[in-house]
């Protein structure tokens, strides 16, 4: 991967459209073998096909590309199998990219991706286990589909881990998954899935796990949950004929269960976010909460027991854990880190934190925590006097004093008439030298970039700028410098 991630929906698309499928060596190797054999046969390779989940994937896409009646897909691998054959099964092997879990230390984008895996092993295995007490006879199929709608985010987590783990730990710190995907990646992990699953040929019901046409939007979900309130008692029935065609929809516990899984990984068994789901799938099954948690956490055990791709510590094993659901419990004693953009999102808000001066004073902070490539920083208001340089980070304050700030500056002026942000380097650095402050030259080098931007403070008052460094700011810190402006454009 380039030091450049990709951004925005056809980058990414791009992106992981021409990647290979990882798939343990040994399972591939042994795949290959049996391919080889004559008295193998394909009812012999289901155990090793289903233990690779990459692996059953391509071959359930490339049973759905090839079958003629698209009225009846193939949802699960064994039967994609069947349809394929030994020889489209070998014809796949170009398509995956072998790794070793052998060694005691492994990289960390496997761990990430191996750990990804097991949550979602343990959200099929709870949706599999909802649907078989909802006697809706379709829990194969939801095992696969509940499984196969992370395979995108499978890829992100290993061919793009340092982006997937800013995401991660933005939503740990308290961010919304939307706001930070669409912030770091350009786009949503759902879209992007969506749009992959098209291009892979994946069967429909992974990609209508996505749709609201057939899972419930947000307000859906708020009045399926309203219905199952009381833990102790049964939830209400709704007269919503659409709420009724999505609880019949067993495509619901596919989604309950990916979020409630990914919650209990994250924040443990105790996290307050797990009832609004429980509720939403009581509601569903027309039974108590208590009986909905039961079942999940059953279904952890299984996972663990099944399906243990030794990327995380299984989620069952919090569930030994003496002091769950007390004041003692681990998770609750976990110190929820607060990032620094969040920080200053919520100092910003302050009474005391009010007024062009504090502000760039807690600007300031950020930037020296967020953009550590900034060697060097200067914060200016400017309003009907001028330039005023509030605070700086790493130049000498004798050579700073010296400088004509308020000189006529095309630059400057451009700032202080709109927001706006550049990031400067090279040559286009060197034409634009002229048309900053006079002398503001001495404190810039040939190997130089220069950051500068503006924010609007209020209608008297604007806040610039000026990062500078001898090394280099990359994509990363320009975004993190908009971000911290438009904190401030916002407060």
């Amino acid at each position: 991967m380039s030091s450049k991630s990709p951004s925005g929906l056809n980058e990414w698309l791009s992106f992981l459209k021409t990647k290979k499928f990882p798939v343990r060596a040994g399972n591939l190797a042994r795949l290959k073998t049996q391919i080889k054999r004559t008295e193998d046969t394909l009812e012999n390779m289901q155990k090793n096909i289903a233990s690779d989940p990459l692996l059953a994937f391509a071959i359930l896409n490339e049973a759905n590309r090839i079958v003629v009646n698209k009225h009846n897909e193939i949802n699960t691998p064994f039967h994609a199998a069947a349809m394929v054959g030994m020889n489209g099964i070998h014809n796949l092997f170009k398509r995956f990219a072998p790794y070793e879990t052998r060694n005691r230390q492994l990289p960390d984008n496997l761990t990430a991706f191996l750990a990804e895996i097991q949550t979602s092993y343990e959200a099929a295995t709870m949706a599999r286990h909802w649907s078989i007490e909802n006697l809706t006879s379709h829990e194969d199929d939801i095992f696969w589909i509940t499984l196969f709608r992370d395979a995108a985010k499978w890829l992100l987590w290993y061919y793009a881990y340092p982006v997937m783990q800013e995401v991660q730990n933005r939503i740990l710190q308290g961010e919304k998954a939307s706001q930070v995907e669409m912030a770091v990646l350009g786009c949503r992990i759902d879209e992007l899935t969506v749009h992959l699953c098209t291009f892979w040929g994946t069967p429909n019901k992974v990609i209508e796990s996505f749709l609201t046409k057939h899972i419930p939007n947000a307000n859906e979900l708020q009045s399926l949950a309203h219905l199952a309130h009381h833990p102790d008692e049964l939830p209400g029935f709704t007269e919503d004929k659409r709420l009724t065609i999505l609880m019949n929809n067993p495509l619901i516990f596919s989604y309950c269960a990916s979020k409630v899984a990914e919650e209990a990984s994250n924040r443990g068994w105790d996290s307050k976010n797990l009832a609004f789901f429980y509720r939403v799938v009581a509601t569903v099954m027309h039974r108590r909460i208590g009986d909905i948690i039961k079942t999940a956490h059953f279904a952890s055990t299984e996972a663990a027991k099944l399906y243990n791709h030794r990327g995380k510590r299984p989620m069952a094993l919090q569930l030994l854990d003496p002091d769950l659901y007390t004041k003692n419990s681990a998770s609750v004693k976990k110190k929820v880190i607060v990032s620094p953009l969040a920080q200053l999102k919520k100092n910003l808000t302050r009474s005391e934190h009010q007024g062009c001066k504090n502000q760039a004073n807690l600007a300031l902070k950020t930037i020296k925590q967020t953009i550590p490539n900034a060697q060097h920083a200067i914060i200016f208001r400017h309003n009907s006097t001028g330039f005023q340089p509030l605070f700086q980070s790493g130049y000498k304050l004798d050579i700073l004093k010296k400088i004509r700030w308020n000189a006529d500056s095309k630059v400057f002026g451009k700032l202080a008439k709109q927001k706006s942000a550049s990031h400067l380097f090279g040559d286009k650095l060197g034409t634009l030298l002229l048309d900053l402050p006079d002398t503001s030259d001495q404190i810039i080098d040939e190997q130089s970039h220069l950051i500068l931007a503006s924010a609007v403070v209020n209608q008297q008052e604007m806040m610039l700028f000026w990062l500078e460094t001898r090394t280099e700011f990359d994509e990363k810190d320009f975004k993190t410098l908009k971000q911290i402006v438009s904190l401030i454009n916002n407060a």
